[in-house]
């Protein structure tokens, strides 16, 4: 029974083990939305919506305040050359005394503010809506660099498969010529241009590999954690429908202008009660030496209660210039709209051209390497017949290589441009 149960703890165990190499052994798969999905939760921008946010609620809490009784306690202590008082001959009359000594509660309580606490308050939180749009479009301008590692990754990844399928070919055509130069068909030098061309390929992939290298760091950067160079990118297709029509009001910036809209005219609201009066309730509590009576040399108690009012009634139209400054604010702001939306307009229409003129191209790519493959067949017969030399053939190769990079790369710009009019406006 005993031996039964270590071996069912040992196939057990294996069993685990199993699993978690399964588990090492998946290789993680990343999509452009993934990307841009991680890089706007994780990025250190995006926690200063929450700090913006804590900031503006205790800045309103504060204004708030305004509707609270106001409480102050004060004393002080002094001592006087000379007082007044009322001298009659042969009376001994009452006299207030040099030294003075006081200690004061007092309290006011607005009562009319004419709205001006609530529409602070509205300010406040108007002033901080912006500064978060504000950050939203920070946020949203890291799009376009995710956008342009992401790519980056894919086409150097193509333009590898390629470069290393022509360093194949050449491998091949060296052992072929190697046995030509040994039956005197073929010069030897040819050899060392083919080994040259081979050593031209390692660097062009480490060249590649670096390339690759620094668009993850990038990434990494971005996100927020590392990413290997192994990491698998999905190729994405965008739906035609998806990029058509050029108008759009889905970016980030159309809701810091409405919401840089709505704070002047919450501004322009204030300044208009800055007009109404002021009136509040007060009191004062105290104990001192003298009193409320002046002319008493004793300690004693006082109090007294009141209201008033605080209006300022002439301010010389600066009110209403301050009002007309809002107003040209506004005027600008919409300028400004409307400028961001013709710029808008080029960049989309510049990207839809773009995306033609690679689906154009793609067209006739494949034609073109056809072409090139057949070339480079005939002059690797002729190579290998002694009737060219090893550079005219590498001549013929470089253009079939270069027309499959052409194609790879249209297909990645054509991926890359659908993202960029999706980014661009806004979807």
């Amino acid at each position: 029974m005993t031996s039964i149960c270590r071996k069912s703890k040992y196939i057990l165990l294996l069993i685990i083990f199993f699993k978690i190499q399964i588990g090492w052994s998946q290789e993680e798969v990343l999509s452009l939305d993934q990307c841009q999905k991680e890089v706007q939760e994780f990025f250190p921008l995006m926690k200063g919506k929450e700090l913006l946010s804590k900031s503006s609620d205790l800045n309103t809490e504060n204004l708030k305040l305004a509707y609270l009784p106001k409480i102050y306690a004060n004393g002080s202590l002094s001592y006087q050359s000379d007082v007044a008082g009322i001298s009659f001959p042969g009376m001994n009359t009452p006299k207030a005394p040099k030294d003075r000594y006081s200690l004061n509660l007092d309290v006011e309580q607005l009562i009319y503010d004419g709205g001006k606490t609530h529409d602070r308050v509205e300010v406040e939180k108007k002033s901080s809506e912006v500064e978060i749009k504000n950050l939203e479009i920070q946020m949203y301008q890291l799009r376009e660099r995710v956008n342009m590692a992401y790519f980056g990754i894919l086409l150097v990844r193509k333009s590898k498969l390629v470069i290393l399928d022509k360093q194949n070919t050449i491998v091949k055509r060296l052992q072929q010529l190697k046995s030509a130069v040994e039956n005197g068909m073929v010069l030897p030098a040819n050899l060392k241009i083919m080994e040259s061309e081979l050593l031209l390929i390692e660097q062009q992939v480490l060249e590649l590999n670096a390339r690759e290298e620094s668009s993850f760091n990038v990434l990494s950067q971005l996100m927020g954690r590392s990413l290997s160079v192994n990491t698998k990118l999905e190729e994405t297709e965008y739906d035609q429908l998806s990029v058509n029509g050029l108008e759009s009001k889905d970016r980030p910036e159309y809701q810091w202008y409405l919401s840089r809209q709505s704070l002047l005219d919450a501004q322009k609201e204030l300044l208009k009660k800055d007009r109404y009066p002021v009136v509040s309730a007060f009191g004062q509590m105290g104990y001192g030496n003298p009193g409320y009576n002046q002319l008493m040399d004793e300690f004693d108690t006082y109090y007294m209660l009141g209201a008033k009012i605080s209006w300022n009634i002439f301010d010389w139209k600066s009110n209403r210039r301050k009002q007309k400054i809002i107003g040209i604010q506004k005027e600008l702001l919409g300028t400004q709209e409307l400028s961001f939306t013709q710029n808008q307009r080029i960049n989309l229409g510049k990207e839809s051209s773009e995306i033609r003129k690679f689906e154009i191209l793609l067209e006739k790519d494949d034609a073109i390497i056809e072409l090139q493959e057949d070339i480079s067949r005939s002059s690797a017969s002729q190579l290998d017949n002694g009737v060219i030399t090893s550079s005219d053939y590498l001549e013929d190769l470089n253009k079939e290589i270069q027309a499959k990079l052409n194609k790879e790369y249209h297909t990645i710009q054509l991926q890359q441009s659908l993202a960029e009019f999706k980014r661009i406006k806004g979807i």
